[in-house]
């Protein structure tokens, strides 16, 4: 029953069309529930207002775990500061579930057991620093489905290969650095905005060029793809992989400090405040 409505912004929604027994549509996806709806709703014993808050639950339970285990890792002093963050994904994953590229979300989740959870971390992380920015709340809808898709370039390339727990050969590395243009190839399909495409094709970029698949400096990077950049680099450091073991937070901080010349330095910056 609770699944019948979600709540956004303290105003409940249908949640999907209803029909009658006959197969007549009653009401529409979408549809902000007044009293009148509530009453039509009662008579075809499709709403309880005993059970209707499970529904906004439901979204904003999604992440929970994930969103536990970063704040411990990542050490966030402060977990009023992931609340908004967490509502704009579990929003975009909730909302995602019905368009058409719902298929590389469930995918991810899938493929390699950590590689779902890294895109959760790293367009959670992502989300608290654009927040600190002040983005809109468009600009952040944007930057956070383009964060949650930015590896799934990574579903083309062999298991053995992202799970191998040695040191990768020239030519693994050569496959596993395609995994960008393979994540635009693979998105081009559904016409996302170019800074969705951005944040697949640059958060390997880095400012003095050193990085991949292009090479591009500085300001040739997209804002939100530095963004990105960073929040990527941080839970990458600070994560298990099969080939070495997590560092802390501090070790992550003092990796990007360090490498000035390749990680914008404001971005840090902005992570270190948020993380207190």
């Amino acid at each position: 029953m609770a699944d019948y409505f979600i709540k956004k912004n303290s105003v409940y929604y249908i949640n999907q069309d209803i029909y009658d027994n006959n197969g007549v549509l009653l009401l529409r996806k979408g549809q902000r529930i007044t009293d009148e709806i509530k009453n039509k709703l009662e008579r075809l014993g499709k709403y309880d207002s005993n059970k209707i808050d499970h529904a906004s639950d439901k979204q904003s339970d999604i992440l929970a775990p994930v969103t536990k285990e970063l704040s411990e890792r990542i050490n966030l002093r402060n977990n009023r500061i992931i609340e908004k963050p967490n509502e704009v994904l579990s929003t975009i994953i909730f909302e995602s579930g019905k368009k058409p590229w719902w298929i590389y979300v469930n995918a991810l989740s899938n493929y390699v057991d950590w590689l779902y959870t890294h895109s959760i971390d790293v367009a959670l992380i992502s989300l608290m620093m654009a927040v600190e920015l002040g983005y809109s709340d468009e600009e952040l809808f944007n930057i956070g489905l383009g964060t949650l898709l930015h590896d799934v370039g990574k579903l083309l390339i062999p298991k053995s290969i992202i799970q191998k727990p040695e040191s990768l050969t020239d030519m693994e590395t050569t496959l596993i650095r395609q995994h960008c243009e393979l994540g635009r190839s693979s998105l081009e399909v559904f016409n996302f905005p170019k800074e969705y495409m951005d944040i697949v094709m640059q958060h390997h970029e880095r400012l003095d060029g050193s990085g991949y698949p292009k090479g591009i400096k500085g300001e040739e990077i997209c804002r939100s793809a530095r963004i990105v950049m960073i929040a990527d680099a941080v839970d990458a450091i600070t994560s298990y992989r099969p080939y070495r073991e997590p560092q802390t937070i501090d070790a992550a901080i003092k990796k990007l400090r360090d490498e000035k010349d390749r990680y914008p330095q404001e971005f840090v910056s902005i992570l270190v405040n948020i993380l207190g």
